[in-house]
């Protein structure tokens, strides 16, 4: 029934679907009530999103539906626009990189924002791409790069 009802829920073809379930295979085993359509649900709220808009988010991001609404899309979702200032951004940014919702909070954003901040960084839709996409290494060389750049300003 889970198969049956994404499909139609998501306006998915059988091989759609098929590459959704092989990337997150854990879907056929929630609970369409409490978990599937919640999720959806609030995805497709919160973020504005068209029936197509939110296949194509799942189609791009499976794991998205296995996230908790409470513990981490919500509050991902404010750390973006108080990060940004400006909620429409923050809409975009993780619409385009719904990947970012995966990203930890506590361990990778919030210490690489206040990081970001320290050294002045023009904080920016860029700037929140390469907190949650790049290494340790890669992120500090950012900074120093980022930083280097400012002082000759």
């Amino acid at each position: 029934p889970t198969l049956h009802w994404l499909q139609k829920r998501l306006g998915l073809d059988d091989i759609a679907v098929g590459k959704v379930i092989q990337r997150k295979p854990q879907i056929l085993g929630y609970s369409i009530p409490d978990k599937l359509e919640p999720t959806l649900h609030w995805l497709q709220m919160r973020l504005s999103l068209t029936d197509g808009e939110l296949s194509n988010l799942l189609q791009l991001f499976p794991a998205l539906v296995g996230y908790s609404v409470d513990t981490n899309l919500e509050p991902t979702l404010n750390f973006f626009i108080e990060a940004l200032g400006n909620e429409d951004k923050a809409l975009s940014l993780v619409i385009q990189n719904p990947v970012l919702f995966g990203i930890s909070l506590e361990r990778r954003l919030k210490p690489r924002l206040n990081e970001a901040r320290g050294a002045r960084l023009v904080i920016d839709a860029a700037c929140l791409r390469r907190m949650g996409n790049y290494t340790e290494k890669r992120w500090h060389a950012s900074i120093a790069f980022q930083a280097k750049k400012l002082s000759r300003q």
